[in-house]
């Protein structure tokens, strides 16, 4: 990357979470970027055949692979990771790898491989395939294991944990014992978070009570990375997951109790004591 799109992605980054919606996020970048690269051709520091609109694409695109290119899935029962372009760029995935588990089980995309907005490519383990690890035998570990997402400058992009490989991640963050609902309170809840930068699946994990409540993640629940999900007694809120006991009853007891985590070996992995 050029001199002035360094110095554009550097500023642009650290805006950019606050950007919400295509709307405001691409006028604002084309206008820093534009700015940016014609401070620099009156400087006379620039070459004279400066394209700013090269400057611009080229910038865009460094800067929002690593926010749109996310891995999306990863089935250890049937061999495969899958990432996904969330848009709106197209992505040139040259170079880029992931990891399955450690360094010597790595996959690396092909030259002038692109990946256009919304679309999703699975990269199978087992030889036969156009994205393949090109591996005789499983490489994804069915007790847990981490894939990770890489650009080709070898910055980690995106990670993805399940099973044990997740559980120093994971803890019973809250149980709201005292809900606000009469007499049935189903806005009680269990929240579990996620400490880490990865994305974990928590697929038939459970939570367990210690008056028998027992509540199982369906397959595919995911927390995003430093987010939490909740249980509710007998509410759903989208926003947090989506998940309630469906219990016409109140559950956690006012005068104490326990909740406790369970991954989908059935090792504990947080208690919550109040």
């Amino acid at each position: 990357m050029d001199a002035i799109s360094k110095m554009s992605l550097v500023e642009l980054s650290s805006h950019f979470n606050a950007l919400k919606g295509a709307d405001v996020c691409w006028p604002r970048i084309e206008k820093m970027i534009s700015d940016s690269a014609n401070s620099w051709l009156q400087s006379g520091k620039a070459p004279n055949d400066l394209s700013v609109m090269n400057v611009w694409w080229h910038t865009c695109f460094e800067l929002l692979a690593p926010h749109q290119v996310q891995i999306s899935a990863l089935n250890y029962q049937d061999e495969y990771i899958e990432i996904k372009n969330l848009g709106p760029a197209i992505i040139d995935l040259s170079s880029w790898k992931i990891t399955a588990g450690d360094k010597y089980q790595t996959f690396v995309f092909a030259k002038d491989t692109l990946i256009y907005p919304h679309e999703t490519l699975r990269i199978e383990t087992y030889p036969g395939s156009a994205l393949s690890f090109d591996s005789k035998r499983p490489i994804w570990n069915n007790k847990g294991d981490k894939g990770a997402l890489y650009d080709s400058d070898g910055a980690l992009v995106s990670t993805w944990l399940y099973g044990d490989a997740a559980h120093e991640h994971v803890e019973v963050s809250l149980v709201n014992f005292d809900g606000l609902e009469a007499k049935k309170e189903g806005d009680e809840f269990v929240e579990v978070a996620n400490l880490s930068h990865s994305v974990i699946d928590i697929s038939l994990w459970q939570i367990r009570g210690d008056k028998g409540q027992r509540f199982e993640f369906p397959v595919g629940a995911l927390i995003k990375p430093q987010d939490v999900v909740r249980v509710y007694t007998n509410q759903t809120h989208p926003s947090t997951g989506g998940h309630n006991f469906e219990s016409q009853r109140a559950l956690w007891s006012n005068d104490g109790g326990k909740a406790t985590l369970y991954d989908n070996q059935n090792a504990c992995i947080s208690e919550y004591q109040w």
